[in-house]
């Protein structure tokens, strides 16, 4: 193992053990908080949500080109696993929408729901997004990975640990102390007061979350967790001994105190968000799969956005910005890829659970007239392989995602094309699949191929101008946004308008 990658690791488990357990520990930091803010609060409400595709989401098979001559060329790249044309009428994409290259698309056939908000306007499609620290070419990419060439690429590329983290992180370094959701929240928490938390996670406290000023609070799917003891604190004596170690302020040693007050903030938190929750629609129509994870994650974001917007009697109260962090798991597909990604609506593949637990969510929030409040956007460890496993894929790099709200500006596709103003392929925002690889150390005349003989396409558009565009919709300034992507610095643009 290299040094570069043990400090990663070593940076990335600091952050993870040290950097959870304090901010969960310790509460809000309310005085770092106010130095942080302007004092000029939001006069409405808005909410990010990070849905996190963990394993590699293939997003290849997700949008597909339905135009006959993009189709040839996807069907040659992945013969395989490629989805029959036939089989896409149903997710046709309008035909209004501009790619760039010309090409009609359409969505994998279990995404029904989310072609119907594509369709509406009230989604959009973000193409080839990956992990960059500035615009990357074929010969940069290919001279990098061999040693002939320094050029700055992110760390233990193909990775999942490391990508999932740089991806949830988008440092400045190789060190990711902090990630993007949490840097956002540093700067405008000053607009919420109360107890009710900023920042919160259905997965315990992943990179995306974690901040500087701001505590990250964790819960499960459908319910804040209630602390259990050890012992019974009815039994003999220790009622006494219970209510001593958990006054607040009474103990004498600075540990025992600090340990009241992380308890006593642990039970009153879950039992604001679980008063929450109880005063909140239950929205369970729009949510039929609800034995699914996802499907129960976005179900309760839903009903905390509402209470947030509808406090009543529960206490949950004071929020003009929240940032949640929700995710779904199994996209490392190395074989069975059909299979797994489903081929039909309510067929249980991760594509139908997906598409419907998003488009349940917009319809649940557009019932509480709270759809233009909040944008979800899908993110993933990577992207795979333009060319096929036998019956999957391996581990790639850009990947296109979906952007979801009554907020965005739906029915397009958006990106940086090559992010090179001097490549005449610039403004093509969709990623050619021509040729997608040659042998080993060949050059490939896709320009988005690095060569290395896998289809694995460099990403033209960064993390950073996906969450660039995000933060500035949530309220950040130009400038707060460059501290919180500091490497937006080194491309040519820096927002891509799928948000006014």
């Amino acid at each position: 193992m290299s040094m570069k990658r043990r400090n990663f690791i070593r940076s990335s488990l600091h952050a993870a053990l040290g950097g959870a357990g304090l901010f969960s520990a310790m509460g809000s930091l309310n005085l770092a908080r106010a130095a942080v803010g302007s004092g000029q609060g939001f006069p409405d409400y808005k909410a990010l949500v990070c849905v996190f595709l963990y394993g590699g989401m293939d997003g290849f098979n997700a949008v597909i080109p339905y135009t006959q001559a993009g189709y040839t060329a996807y069907q040659a790249a992945r013969p395989s696993i490629a989805i029959p044309r036939a089989s896409l009428a149903n997710t046709t994409l309008n035909t209004t929408a501009t790619s760039g290259d010309g090409f009609q698309y359409a969505l994998h056939p279990s995404m029904t729901g989310l072609r119907s908000l594509f369709n509406q306007g009230h989604a959009a499609i973000v193409a080839n997004v990956g992990t960059l620290v500035r615009p990357t070419t074929q010969t940069d990419t290919w001279n990098a990975m061999n040693g002939t060439a320094a050029f700055d690429l992110p760390p233990q590329l193909y990775s999942h640990a490391d990508q999932a983290a740089y991806w949830q992180s988008s440092p400045p370094t190789n060190q990711p102390l902090t990630g993007w959701g949490g840097r956002i929240a540093d700067r405008v928490a000053y607009a919420n007061t109360g107890a009710a938390p900023f920042l919160t996670s259905m997965n315990g406290l992943d990179a995306f979350l974690r901040a500087t000023d701001v505590n990250g609070y964790v819960m499960t799917a459908n319910s804040a967790s209630e602390i259990s003891f050890p012992y019974d604190p009815t039994g003999p004596g220790a009622a006494s001994v219970f209510a001593a170690l958990h006054q607040d302020g009474a103990q004498a040693n600075m540990l025992e105190r600090t340990y009241a007050r992380a308890m006593n903030h642990s039970r009153a938190t879950a039992s604001l968000i679980n008063d929450a929750l109880d005063a909140a629609p239950d929205f369970g129509a729009f949510f039929p799969g609800a034995g699914f994870s996802l499907d129960a994650q976005l179900r309760t974001v839903a009903r905390l956005v509402h209470a947030a917007n509808n406090p009543g009697s529960s206490g949950y109260t004071g929020l003009k910005r929240q940032v949640f962090f929700v995710n779904l798991g199994g996209f490392d597909t190395h074989s069975d890829q059909m299979a797994v990604h489903g081929s039909a609506p309510s067929d249980g593949g991760l594509f139908d659970v997906l598409s419907r637990a998003l488009s349940g969510f917009y319809a649940a929030l557009e019932s509480a007239g709270l759809a233009s409040s909040v944008t979800s956007f899908t993110a993933s460890d990577f992207g795979r392989t333009l060319t096929s496993n036998d019956s999957g894929t391996d581990h790639g790099w850009g990947g296109h995602h979906f952007v979801v709200g009554g907020a965005v500006q739906g029915g397009q596709f958006y990106g940086n094309g090559a992010g090179l103003a001097a490549d005449t392929h610039f403004g093509v925002v969709m990623p050619s699949l021509v040729n997608p690889t040659t042998p080993y150390g060949v050059p490939s005349p896709n320009r988005n191929d690095p060569g290395d003989g896998y289809g694995r396409l460099i990403p033209t558009t960064s993390v950073d101008h996906y969450g660039a565009t995000l933060a500035r919709w949530f309220g950040l300034t130009d400038s707060e946004i460059d501290l919180v992507f500091p490497n937006l610095a080194n491309f040519s643009t820096r927002y891509l308008g799928f948000l006014g």
